[in-house]
């Protein structure tokens, strides 16, 4: 038997535990499976861990807020997540190893489902975890300009962070205030924010701004998957863009996900994965 779980906060608007049960059906692998979804407190996290090693999980999936915390309490972190400095997926043994598999939720979905141009510039809304990975994916995808765009707040870690490790991560940072020019200039722009979300604001900007701006055939992709048609992905396809949504980088994220936690490649066919992301999308609807 298979264990895996999700924590987070909230974890409700979740559909990760049908992601992970159609996977392991469509990679046609019969052992029983289980995945729980876990609202986990700040103050709880390493209590949390322990208990899935006592447990014996195979794995956990870790969303927001703790991308960046959950790292304090891991044995190893894989050499492409401490780059990163985000951990969204735990292989859990007698020890806690710590993986990044969003970048691949990113960067895999545009490589097979868009004929993309060559990607020489990338903009990137947000600073957190999900903005990290979408930094590596964007290198991944050949990008030499990478743009992140940061609303500054007050005593915000991760924002000062990245500052300190903008040289390091070949970004360059830039506000608000700049985002028609930088979108204007891109031909891949990423919102990796959690505007959108449900309970979140819609948007981290006015979308006013980009009135002027020519969005046809620029690559949209959005990270939140619930709802599925965020205003940002709206407005880009509405406009011409080419838009991804947020359930294809969980999909893919998924997929290498499991593959760590039951130690086998995941091999599955694209026309089956057709099939998950409207099991997915059809299951959004009664979150």
């Amino acid at each position: 038997m298979y264990y895996s779980a999700l924590i987070g906060k909230p974890t409700r608007h979740s559909v990760s535990h049908i992601l992970y049960e159609q996977l392991m059906k469509a990679a046609k692998i019969e052992e029983p499976y289980k995945h729980l979804k876990i609202d986990v407190e700040p103050k709880d996290l390493a209590a949390s861990l322990e208990a899935f090693k006592v447990l014996r999980f195979n794995g956990v999936s870790v969303t927001l807020p703790h991308k960046l915390a959950v790292m304090d309490y891991l044995d190893s972190i894989d050499d492409i997540a401490r780059e990163l400095g985000a951990v969204n997926t735990i292989k859990v043994s007698d020890r806690l190893r710590g993986y990044n598999t969003d970048w691949i939720g990113i960067s895999r979905p545009i490589k097979l489902l868009v004929n993309a141009p060559e990607l020489t510039t990338t903009t990137i809304f947000g600073t957190g975890g999900a903005a990290r990975a979408a930094i590596y994916a964007s290198k991944q995808l050949g990008s030499k300009t990478i743009n992140v765009v940061y609303r500054d707040e007050a005593n915000d870690p991760k924002l000062a962070d990245l500052k300190n490790k903008e040289h390091e991560y070949g970004i360059t940072l830039h506000p608000y205030a700049v985002v028609a020019e930088l979108v204007n200039k891109s031909q891949l722009i990423i919102n990796a924010t959690s505007a959108g979300m449900i309970g979140n604001e819609p948007t981290p900007f006015d979308l006013e701004v980009l009135s002027q701006v020519e969005l046809k055939n620029k690559i949209f992709f959005e990270v939140i998957f619930n709802p599925l048609e965020t205003c940002l992905i709206k407005y880009f396809r509405e406009r011409g863009a080419v838009a991804i949504d947020g359930l294809w980088m969980m999909i893919y994220q998924g997929i290498e996900a499991l593959s760590i936690w039951i130690e086998q490649p995941i091999v599955i066919l694209p026309a089956q994965l057709e099939i998950i992301h409207t099991i997915l999308k059809q299951e959004l609807m009664n979150v």
